[in-house]
């Protein structure tokens, strides 16, 4: 372990006492069983994000709309964590994977004033069923063994239905936004690599739509406005995974139906 990672490692013990002595115990021999609890008390919330802060490249994740921090358990032992949230709308590259591209296109002819707007309910109501993957980290003992893949392999099994739990919306689908364009957390759990975003990234100071906040209508999740970042900042490789193609083309269509029917009532 280098210098660095063990001074890490030395602060994450004073947060996380227990750790220490897990990790003694830790045998690399046995096939590690992985499972989920989310995080629900103010304490685990602080520690979780402290080490997010100490660890991640990206710091402690403090999303607008929905978020669930899960932690990954190898049997009985804390071994690191997984953030989801509410994902963000106009990701080209996305859209056009998951089909949902269609649903901004030909608006003005579709009665709707912007791609974006509230009008468009087909785009935002299936919207809800993509959720954005924001971090995973590993506790620097525990890491180099392969544990971080086995978790994404275990999220798409099991760790959606904690969110499905909690906001009683169905995940077809997950996106990401990550630095590497070769990430074996996603190569090896079958994510397609599908584009780059464009270049703007979230300005917490201004919002994407006033008129999203009107009392009759709440399904924006996430209402963050955009801005152009400067020439030398990242441009984000973009990922995505379809839990069930089918059903995510049923919701599409269900979605235009719905559309139609009201214009015609």
């Amino acid at each position: 372990m280098s210098i660095a990672k063990d001074n890490t490692s030395k602060r994450l013990y004073e947060i996380l006492p227990e750790l220490r002595r897990e990790h003694e115990r830790w045998s690399p021999s046995v096939r590690p069983r992985i499972h989920f609890v989310p995080v629900t008390d103010k304490d685990t919330r602080r520690m979780f994000d402290q080490t997010l802060d100490l660890i991640h490249y990206a710091r402690s994740c403090q999303r607008v709309g929905r978020c669930i921090r899960l932690c990954i358990y190898e049997r009985s032992t804390w071994v690191g964590g997984i953030v989801l949230g509410s994902t963000f709308a106009n990701v080209d590259v996305r859209d056009q994977a998951l089909g949902l591209k269609q649903l901004v296109q030909n608006t003005r002819a579709r009665g709707i004033r912007h791609p974006w707007s509230r009008e468009n309910h087909a785009y935002w109501n299936c919207l809800q069923h993509v959720v954005n993957h924001a971090r995973t980290f590993i506790f620097p003992p525990f890491q180099r063994r392969g544990l971080g893949k086995l978790a994404h392999r275990e999220l798409l099994r099991t760790g959606v239905c904690h969110w499905e739990r909690r906001y009683a919306e169905r995940v077809l689908a997950l996106d990401t936004l990550c630095t590497h364009c070769d990430s074996k957390l996603f190569t090896s759990n079958g994510w397609q690599l599908v584009g780059r975003t464009k270049g703007y990234t979230s300005d917490p100071d201004q919002v994407f739509s006033k008129r999203a906040f009107g009392e009759e209508w709440g399904q924006i999740r996430h209402n963050i406005a955009l801005k152009r970042m400067g020439k030398n900042n990242i441009r984000w490789w973009v990922w995505v995974v379809c839990l069930n193609k089918h059903d995510m083309a049923a919701a599409i269509r269900e979605a235009l139906r719905k559309e139609t029917d009201s214009a015609y009532a």
